[in-house]
């Protein structure tokens, strides 16, 4: 059965390595400091991760008006490839919007890392009920309210 659970010490190893081979890493020992991080573990092992913040007020201070404020943010996520395409993703984005919501943010974003499969990005994101916050703009973030994942995902 699938768990959701936050990060542990003994996790740092695998989350550093499952973030590496998604090409998110930054090579070297992994350090979450400061960004909350939780794992899905099957079989006592980590197939995926995501980093996120819940304070976060991304593109406004930009003069961005398309960005609500005060939004939960997600930075990384990570599902190994052999457990792609299982719903292990959309559990962790929920499991986030559950999060953000009891800390009493209304919106969720992120924006996508470009790559090989932007594609597939966009339409998981899609998916799981994110859209364009500003279509067409170089690097445009993704996001939608928090109660709309949550309805989505169950």
């Amino acid at each position: 059965m699938l768990l959701i659970r936050d990060i542990t010490w003994s996790d740092y190893q695998a989350v550093g390595e499952l973030l590496d081979s998604n090409g998110l890493g930054i090579g070297g020992s992994y350090s979450p400091e400061g960004l909350h991080v939780i794992v899905a573990e099957l079989h006592e092992s980590v197939i995926a991760a995501a980093e996120f913040q819940l304070d976060c007020d991304f593109g406004r201070g930009e003069g961005r008006p398309d960005h609500p404020g005060e939004q939960a943010w997600i930075l990384a996520m990570a599902v190994a490839d052999t457990h792609r395409r299982h719903g292990v993703g959309r559990t962790l984005i929920t499991e986030i919007a559950r999060r953000a919501q009891q800390a009493g943010r209304t919106f969720l974003a992120l924006a996508p890392q470009d790559g090989d499969d932007t594609a597939g990005r966009g339409t998981f994101f899609r998916a799981c009920g994110l859209a364009p916050i500003e279509p067409g703009a170089s690097g445009a973030a993704w996001g939608c309210p928090v109660r709309q994942i949550l309805a989505a995902g169950g």
